[in-house]
């Protein structure tokens, strides 16, 4: 079996409720073609960095699976490119280690892993607290030099000066 992740952008006017059923709609189609999926991810509304049929935003959705056929591979292409609320997708070969860990298991319990997250962004804080002091002692230094510069920039004008008035 081979690993795949496909990234697909869906139409952006969609509601929730249509949103879903086109997603599980993909998904049923997958699976039909016999992929196993192993992580979906709803990224939500972004931004586009240009237009895609006349528009500015769309829906991210993010999969990864595993699939034995090739040919399968291409009924699912097919599909993504027949259905207009698909403006683009991306299908990208991976190995088994790239595939995204979310579940960790626990006395017989799957949990979702929330403590990384918010281990990493109290350690992302910290580390952009002590960019923000160093800037400032960088900027601190700077100013101080540049103090420096004038000062002796004024001593040589006053010694040219002086020199002129003699």
């Amino acid at each position: 079996m081979k690993f795949y992740e496909t990234t697909y952008i869906l139409h952006p006017a969609l509601q929730e409720g249509r949103l879903n059923d086109i997603i599980k709609t993909i998904q049923k189609k997958a699976e039909s073609l016999g992929a196993e999926f192993l992580y979906s991810d709803n990224w939500g509304r972004k931004k586009l960095a240009y237009l895609i049929d006349k528009e500015k935003y769309g829906t991210y959705i993010f999969i990864q699976y595993k699939i034995s056929n090739l040919n399968n591979l291409k009924e699912l292409n097919s599909e993504l490119e027949h259905n207009p609320n698909v403006l683009r997708y991306l299908n990208i070969k991976i190995e088994e280690q790239d595939i995204v860990q979310n579940f960790e298991k626990k006395e017989d319990e799957i949990i979702p892993i929330k403590e990384e997250k918010a281990s990493s962004e109290s350690t992302d804080k910290e580390e952009k607290a002590s960019s923000e002091s160093t800037d400032k002692e960088d900027k601190a230094s700077s100013d101080t030099d540049d103090q420096n510069n004038q000062s002796e920039e004024d001593k040589e004008s006053n010694t040219e000066n002086s020199g002129e008035e003699e």
